[in-house]
Protein backbone atom coordinates (compact mmCIF):
# COMPACT_ATOMS: atom_id res chain seq x y z
CA UNK A 1 0.00 0.00 0.00
CA UNK A 2 1.45 3.40 -0.92
CA UNK A 3 2.83 5.71 1.76
CA UNK A 4 2.90 9.28 2.57
CA UNK A 5 4.92 11.29 5.33
CA UNK A 6 4.49 15.26 5.24
CA UNK A 7 6.62 17.41 6.67
CA UNK A 8 5.29 20.67 7.98
CA UNK A 9 5.91 23.99 9.78
CA UNK A 10 4.33 22.78 12.81
CA UNK A 11 5.77 19.81 13.50
CA UNK A 12 7.68 19.73 17.04
CA UNK A 13 10.28 16.77 16.15
CA UNK A 14 10.21 15.23 13.27
CA UNK A 15 12.56 11.83 14.04
CA UNK A 16 9.45 9.58 13.71
CA UNK A 17 8.94 11.18 10.44
CA UNK A 18 12.17 10.77 9.30
CA UNK A 19 12.47 7.27 10.17
CA UNK A 20 9.20 6.36 8.76
CA UNK A 21 10.66 8.33 4.83
CA UNK A 22 13.58 5.78 5.67
CA UNK A 23 11.75 2.47 5.53
CA UNK A 24 10.51 3.12 1.66
CA UNK A 25 12.55 5.91 0.08
CA UNK A 26 15.50 4.34 -1.73
CA UNK A 27 18.23 7.32 -1.26
CA UNK A 28 17.95 6.63 2.28
CA UNK A 29 17.26 3.04 2.29
CA UNK A 30 20.11 1.84 4.33
CA UNK A 31 20.04 4.29 6.95
CA UNK A 32 20.54 7.61 8.34
CA UNK A 33 24.18 8.68 8.61
CA UNK A 34 23.83 11.97 10.76
CA UNK A 35 21.78 15.10 10.98
CA UNK A 36 23.11 18.21 11.68
CA UNK A 37 21.35 21.68 11.91
CA UNK A 38 22.67 24.53 12.20
CA UNK A 39 26.54 23.78 13.39
CA UNK A 40 25.47 21.18 15.69
CA UNK A 41 25.05 17.31 15.28
CA UNK A 42 21.89 15.55 16.55
CA UNK A 43 21.54 12.38 17.97
CA UNK A 44 18.13 10.47 18.44
CA UNK A 45 17.42 11.78 21.71
CA UNK A 46 17.24 15.24 21.07
CA UNK A 47 14.17 16.80 18.90
CA UNK A 48 14.77 17.94 15.43
CA UNK A 49 12.25 21.03 15.90
CA UNK A 50 11.76 23.60 13.41
CA UNK A 51 13.17 21.92 9.98
CA UNK A 52 10.38 24.26 8.33
CA UNK A 53 9.36 27.98 8.99
CA UNK A 54 6.29 28.12 6.29
CA UNK A 55 5.19 25.01 3.53
CA UNK A 56 5.81 21.80 3.40
CA UNK A 57 7.14 18.52 1.99
CA UNK A 58 5.48 15.81 1.06
CA UNK A 59 7.25 12.33 0.24
CA UNK A 60 5.00 9.61 -1.23
CA UNK A 61 5.40 5.96 -1.89
CA UNK A 62 5.05 5.50 -5.76
CA UNK A 63 5.98 1.84 -5.08
CA UNK A 64 8.28 -0.25 -3.68
CA UNK A 65 11.78 1.25 -4.79
CA UNK A 66 10.27 4.62 -5.95
CA UNK A 67 9.32 7.48 -3.87
CA UNK A 68 8.84 11.30 -5.08
CA UNK A 69 9.70 14.25 -3.00
CA UNK A 70 7.56 17.45 -3.03
CA UNK A 71 8.63 20.60 -1.21
CA UNK A 72 7.46 23.89 -1.45
CA UNK A 73 9.30 25.48 1.98
CA UNK A 74 10.81 28.03 3.91
CA UNK A 75 13.77 26.44 5.41
CA UNK A 76 14.07 27.65 9.55
CA UNK A 77 17.85 26.87 9.85
CA UNK A 78 20.77 25.47 8.19
CA UNK A 79 20.55 21.52 8.26
CA UNK A 80 21.91 18.61 6.46
CA UNK A 81 21.22 14.31 6.25
CA UNK A 82 23.41 11.66 4.99
CA UNK A 83 21.86 8.91 4.57
CA UNK A 84 23.10 5.35 2.66
CA UNK A 85 21.06 3.09 -0.52
CA UNK A 86 20.95 -0.53 0.09
CA UNK A 87 20.44 -0.77 -3.76
CA UNK A 88 21.77 0.44 -6.86
CA UNK A 89 20.40 3.77 -7.07
CA UNK A 90 18.90 7.23 -9.09
CA UNK A 91 17.50 10.36 -7.96
CA UNK A 92 15.91 13.35 -9.75
CA UNK A 93 15.77 16.60 -8.95
CA UNK A 94 13.97 19.31 -10.77
CA UNK A 95 13.93 22.51 -8.93
CA UNK A 96 11.88 26.07 -9.33
CA UNK A 97 12.98 27.57 -6.42
CA UNK A 98 15.84 27.44 -4.44
CA UNK A 99 19.24 25.41 -5.04
CA UNK A 100 18.85 21.81 -5.64
CA UNK A 101 21.72 21.02 -3.50
CA UNK A 102 23.46 18.72 -6.44
CA UNK A 103 26.50 20.20 -8.70
CA UNK A 104 28.46 19.55 -10.91
CA UNK A 105 32.22 20.80 -11.89
CA UNK A 106 31.05 25.03 -11.78
CA UNK A 107 27.81 24.45 -12.53
CA UNK A 108 25.15 24.57 -9.57
CA UNK A 109 20.86 23.92 -10.45
CA UNK A 110 19.44 27.70 -9.28
CA UNK A 111 16.12 28.85 -9.64
CA UNK A 112 14.65 28.02 -13.04
CA UNK A 113 16.78 26.72 -14.59
CA UNK A 114 15.21 24.45 -16.77
CA UNK A 115 17.65 21.48 -15.90
CA UNK A 116 17.07 18.78 -14.53
CA UNK A 117 20.13 17.27 -11.63
CA UNK A 118 20.49 13.98 -10.93
CA UNK A 119 22.66 11.50 -8.76
CA UNK A 120 23.75 7.97 -9.60
CA UNK A 121 24.85 5.79 -6.54
CA UNK A 122 25.66 2.16 -5.85
CA UNK A 123 24.94 0.29 -2.83
CA UNK A 124 26.14 1.29 0.58
CA UNK A 125 27.32 4.99 -1.13
CA UNK A 126 26.36 8.09 0.94
CA UNK A 127 24.26 10.87 -0.11
CA UNK A 128 23.78 14.32 1.33
CA UNK A 129 20.77 16.83 1.27
CA UNK A 130 22.18 20.47 2.30
CA UNK A 131 19.32 22.99 3.13
CA UNK A 132 20.40 26.60 3.53
CA UNK A 133 18.27 28.43 6.38
CA UNK A 134 15.84 31.17 5.38
CA UNK A 135 16.12 30.20 1.75
CA UNK A 136 12.85 29.21 -0.02
CA UNK A 137 12.35 25.73 -1.86
CA UNK A 138 10.44 24.60 -4.82
CA UNK A 139 11.48 21.41 -5.93
CA UNK A 140 10.48 18.15 -6.92
CA UNK A 141 12.66 14.59 -7.09
CA UNK A 142 11.55 11.09 -8.23
CA UNK A 143 14.45 8.59 -6.61
CA UNK A 144 14.22 4.90 -7.47
CA UNK A 145 15.97 1.84 -7.39
CA UNK A 146 17.80 -0.81 -10.56
CA UNK A 147 15.46 -2.90 -9.23
CA UNK A 148 12.74 -1.16 -9.46
CA UNK A 149 13.35 0.03 -13.10
CA UNK A 150 14.12 -3.93 -14.11
CA UNK A 151 11.76 -6.25 -12.18
CA UNK A 152 8.48 -4.18 -11.25
CA UNK A 153 8.79 -1.89 -14.62
CA UNK A 154 10.22 -4.62 -16.58
CA UNK A 155 12.53 -1.97 -18.75
CA UNK A 156 15.28 -3.54 -20.70
CA UNK A 157 18.67 -1.96 -20.53
CA UNK A 158 17.82 -0.41 -24.18
CA UNK A 159 14.85 1.53 -22.48
CA UNK A 160 16.90 3.85 -20.48
CA UNK A 161 20.10 5.49 -21.02
CA UNK A 162 23.03 3.12 -21.87
CA UNK A 163 25.38 5.69 -19.82
CA UNK A 164 23.21 4.87 -16.35
CA UNK A 165 23.93 0.80 -17.00
CA UNK A 166 27.37 1.67 -17.38
CA UNK A 167 27.39 3.78 -14.37
CA UNK A 168 25.63 1.45 -12.17
CA UNK A 169 28.21 -1.98 -13.74
CA UNK A 170 30.79 0.37 -12.45
CA UNK A 171 29.98 0.98 -9.59
CA UNK A 172 30.68 4.46 -9.45
CA UNK A 173 28.97 7.83 -8.15
CA UNK A 174 28.06 10.06 -10.83
CA UNK A 175 26.64 13.75 -10.33
CA UNK A 176 25.47 15.78 -12.91
CA UNK A 177 22.36 17.72 -14.91
CA UNK A 178 21.33 17.68 -18.20
CA UNK A 179 18.24 20.20 -19.84
CA UNK A 180 14.58 19.04 -19.04
CA UNK A 181 12.09 19.79 -21.84
CA UNK A 182 9.44 22.22 -21.52
CA UNK A 183 7.21 18.72 -21.36
CA UNK A 184 9.22 17.48 -18.36
CA UNK A 185 8.69 20.89 -16.62
CA UNK A 186 4.90 21.57 -17.03
CA UNK A 187 4.37 17.81 -15.42
CA UNK A 188 6.77 18.54 -12.76
CA UNK A 189 4.89 21.62 -12.29
CA UNK A 190 1.52 20.25 -11.34
CA UNK A 191 2.72 18.54 -8.19
CA UNK A 192 2.15 22.29 -6.90
CA UNK A 193 -1.20 22.42 -8.43
CA UNK A 194 -3.41 19.40 -6.78
CA UNK A 195 -6.52 20.45 -5.35
CA UNK A 196 -8.12 17.16 -4.77
CA UNK A 197 -9.15 14.75 -1.60
CA UNK A 198 -6.91 12.82 0.22
CA UNK A 199 -6.98 9.30 -1.74
CA UNK A 200 -7.49 11.62 -5.16
CA UNK A 201 -4.21 13.60 -4.18
CA UNK A 202 -2.33 10.75 -3.72
CA UNK A 203 -3.30 8.89 -6.67
CA UNK A 204 -2.43 11.99 -9.05
CA UNK A 205 0.45 12.28 -7.34
CA UNK A 206 1.30 8.69 -8.34
CA UNK A 207 0.31 9.44 -12.11
CA UNK A 208 2.90 12.45 -12.43
CA UNK A 209 5.62 10.39 -10.92
CA UNK A 210 5.34 7.51 -13.66
CA UNK A 211 4.64 9.65 -16.62
CA UNK A 212 7.32 12.76 -15.38
CA UNK A 213 9.98 9.49 -15.16
CA UNK A 214 9.36 8.76 -18.57
CA UNK A 215 10.25 12.03 -19.66
CA UNK A 216 12.78 12.43 -18.19
CA UNK A 217 14.54 8.87 -19.25
CA UNK A 218 13.43 10.74 -22.32
CA UNK A 219 15.44 14.12 -22.11
CA UNK A 220 18.58 12.44 -20.99
CA UNK A 221 18.93 9.82 -23.68
CA UNK A 222 18.12 13.30 -26.13
CA UNK A 223 20.51 15.55 -24.50
CA UNK A 224 23.55 16.48 -26.48
CA UNK A 225 26.55 14.75 -24.59
CA UNK A 226 28.40 17.55 -24.17
CA UNK A 227 25.42 18.99 -22.07
CA UNK A 228 25.41 15.94 -19.86
CA UNK A 229 27.37 17.77 -17.81
CA UNK A 230 28.83 15.38 -14.37
CA UNK A 231 31.40 14.30 -12.69
CA UNK A 232 31.97 10.66 -11.95
CA UNK A 233 33.38 9.02 -8.60
CA UNK A 234 35.14 5.21 -8.66
CA UNK A 235 35.26 3.09 -6.15
CA UNK A 236 39.13 3.77 -5.74
CA UNK A 237 38.34 7.33 -5.32
CA UNK A 238 35.79 6.98 -2.86
CA UNK A 239 38.06 5.43 -0.95
CA UNK A 240 40.57 7.60 -1.16
CA UNK A 241 38.08 10.40 -0.06
CA UNK A 242 37.34 8.52 2.85
CA UNK A 243 41.31 8.40 4.05
CA UNK A 244 41.63 12.08 3.74
CA UNK A 245 38.13 12.46 6.19
CA UNK A 246 40.25 9.99 8.32
CA UNK A 247 43.18 11.80 8.11
CA UNK A 248 41.41 15.27 9.06
CA UNK A 249 39.52 13.19 11.88
CA UNK A 250 42.73 12.49 13.03
CA UNK A 251 43.89 16.16 13.62
CA UNK A 252 42.01 18.73 12.38
CA UNK A 253 43.78 21.42 13.38
CA UNK A 254 46.75 20.42 10.82
CA UNK A 255 46.46 22.77 7.63
CA UNK A 256 45.43 21.21 4.52
CA UNK A 257 44.69 22.19 1.04
CA UNK A 258 42.65 20.97 -1.72
CA UNK A 259 46.03 21.28 -4.04
CA UNK A 260 48.35 19.44 -1.94
CA UNK A 261 45.70 17.00 -1.03
CA UNK A 262 45.16 16.38 -4.64
CA UNK A 263 48.44 15.79 -5.24
CA UNK A 264 49.12 13.39 -2.42
CA UNK A 265 45.48 10.94 -3.60
CA UNK A 266 46.65 11.75 -7.22
CA UNK A 267 43.44 12.80 -7.91
CA UNK A 268 41.64 15.73 -10.04
CA UNK A 269 40.79 18.97 -7.90
CA UNK A 270 37.40 19.63 -8.85
CA UNK A 271 36.61 15.91 -8.53
CA UNK A 272 38.64 15.66 -4.79
CA UNK A 273 36.50 19.19 -3.96
CA UNK A 274 32.78 18.03 -5.10
CA UNK A 275 33.08 14.02 -4.44
CA UNK A 276 33.97 15.21 -0.88
CA UNK A 277 31.43 17.23 -0.47
CA UNK A 278 28.44 15.12 -2.24
CA UNK A 279 30.01 12.09 0.04
CA UNK A 280 30.41 13.90 3.58
CA UNK A 281 27.77 16.42 3.70
CA UNK A 282 30.66 19.97 3.18
CA UNK A 283 33.33 20.63 1.40
CA UNK A 284 37.00 19.51 3.07
CA UNK A 285 37.10 23.21 4.52
CA UNK A 286 33.82 23.27 6.24
CA UNK A 287 34.10 20.04 7.39
CA UNK A 288 37.53 21.06 8.46
CA UNK A 289 36.37 24.05 9.89
CA UNK A 290 33.07 22.11 12.02
CA UNK A 291 36.00 19.46 13.72
CA UNK A 292 38.25 22.55 14.77
CA UNK A 293 34.87 24.72 16.21
CA UNK A 294 33.78 21.87 18.34
CA UNK A 295 37.03 21.01 19.60
CA UNK A 296 37.01 24.93 20.70
CA UNK A 297 33.89 24.74 22.05
CA UNK A 298 34.85 21.92 24.15
CA UNK A 299 37.80 24.02 25.74
CA UNK A 300 36.07 26.86 25.86
CA UNK A 301 33.78 25.50 28.25
CA UNK A 302 35.39 22.49 30.25
CA UNK A 303 38.93 24.17 30.65
CA UNK A 304 40.45 27.37 32.05
CA UNK A 305 42.90 27.40 28.87
CA UNK A 306 43.68 31.37 27.88
CA UNK A 307 41.84 31.61 24.31
CA UNK A 308 45.01 32.26 22.58
CA UNK A 309 46.10 28.92 23.47
CA UNK A 310 42.38 26.88 22.17
CA UNK A 311 43.56 29.14 19.08
CA UNK A 312 46.98 27.28 18.43
CA UNK A 313 45.05 23.91 19.74
CA UNK A 314 42.80 23.66 16.90
CA UNK A 315 44.40 25.13 14.33
CA UNK A 316 44.10 28.95 14.71
CA UNK A 317 48.18 30.54 15.39
CA UNK A 318 47.11 34.15 14.77
CA UNK A 319 44.01 34.33 17.92
CA UNK A 320 42.21 36.80 15.72
CA UNK A 321 41.79 34.32 12.61
CA UNK A 322 40.42 32.18 15.25
CA UNK A 323 37.84 34.39 16.45
CA UNK A 324 36.51 35.66 13.42
CA UNK A 325 36.11 31.91 12.83
CA UNK A 326 34.66 31.07 15.86
CA UNK A 327 31.93 34.33 15.28
CA UNK A 328 30.97 33.24 11.98
CA UNK A 329 30.66 29.87 13.05
CA UNK A 330 28.38 30.14 15.94
CA UNK A 331 27.31 34.26 15.99
CA UNK A 332 29.37 34.58 19.05
CA UNK A 333 32.61 35.46 20.13
CA UNK A 334 34.66 33.17 22.13
CA UNK A 335 34.70 35.13 25.29
CA UNK A 336 30.99 35.21 25.27
CA UNK A 337 30.12 31.19 25.02
CA UNK A 338 32.97 31.15 27.41
CA UNK A 339 31.17 33.49 29.88
CA UNK A 340 27.40 32.48 28.42
CA UNK A 341 25.03 30.13 30.53
CA UNK A 342 25.76 27.30 28.05
CA UNK A 343 28.79 26.41 29.57
CA UNK A 344 28.30 22.37 30.95
CA UNK A 345 27.28 19.20 29.64
CA UNK A 346 24.25 20.57 28.31
CA UNK A 347 25.76 22.94 25.39
CA UNK A 348 28.11 19.91 25.63
CA UNK A 349 25.77 17.61 24.81
CA UNK A 350 24.44 19.26 21.69
CA UNK A 351 28.15 18.38 20.37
Amino acid sequence: MATKVVLNAGDADVWAKLEQIQRFDPAISGGIDSIMQGHHLLSRDKPISMLISSGYEEVHQIDTGFCAHIADAVIHQDWRLSGRSIDHTLRFRVAFEGKAGYVARASRLSDASSRCAFIVRPPGESLTANFKGGAAYRYCSLSLTQDYLRNTLELTDEEWPAMLTTYWARRETVMGHFPASKTSLTQASRFFNIRLSRAWHDLTVRTIALDLLRLLFQDWQSARPQSRASIRITPAERSKLSKIRAQIDLDPASPVTIRALSAKARMNRNKLHFGFKQQFGASIHEYQTELRMRAALRLLQTTELPIGEIAERTGYPEPTNFTAAFKKHFASLPRDMRNSDQRGTGALKAL
